[in-house]
């Protein structure tokens, strides 16, 4: 009943995969509903959000859905918004947050006094070096990573807080007001 008329080819489905076939801004703009209108308090929700967007910063590709999930189990966040915070990370994201993550652990190790290791001035060459790294590389710049992702995470944690607590109570203050008149007016209809 639901199904296509014209069947979608492998490639196809994995076109839409990588690129929304409506758009990134509609992708978006379904999640943003979603978030709002989820069941739950507007701190657990905000707090869950907050995880899975800080999560995004750190290293551990692949596993941003667990840490941010035992994250928010420990806060008592709420575990679907968790997921949907998540989303921040992306193959498109992530590239930019690493360079972010290493440039900032590189000046807060300068600063400290500790050594470092220079893996590129510019975006193109951290990915490039990062990618083809030996062993030994990936460990010295996985220290300066990490620490630049405590930092970045952490300021994402409160700005996505604040965000997404100010939409949802926003949000449920406004359709409670709604709902409000709505039965003020059957009220005087009635009478």
């Amino acid at each position: 009943m639901f199904k296509r008329r014209k069947a979608r080819s492998a490639g196809e489905q994995i076109r839409s995969v990588i690129w929304p076939d409506r758009g990134f801004a509609r992708l978006f703009s379904y999640i943003f509903q979603r978030v709002r209108r989820m069941p739950g308090s507007p701190t657990s929700i905000a707090v869950g959000a907050a995880w899975g967007t800080a999560v995004s910063f750190t290293p551990f590709i692949g596993l941003h859905a667990f840490v941010g999930l035992a994250m928010t189990y420990m806060t008592r966040g709420n575990m679907l918004a968790c997921l949907f915070g998540t989303i921040i990370g992306n193959p498109w994201t992530f590239p930019l947050f690493f360079y972010l993550d290493y440039a900032l652990g590189t000046f807060i190790l300068q600063f400290l006094g500790s050594s470092t290791v220079q893996a590129g001035s510019t975006p193109a060459e951290f990915i490039s070096l990062f990618l083809a790294a030996p062993a030994a590389l990936i460990g010295e710049v996985f220290k300066q990573i990490m620490f630049g992702a405590i930092v970045l995470g952490s300021m994402a944690w409160f700005m996505m807080f604040g965000i997404i607590y100010w939409v949802v109570s926003g949000w449920r203050k406004s359709r409670s007001m709604r709902l409000a008149a709505v039965r003020k007016r059957l009220q005087k209809d009635e009478h």
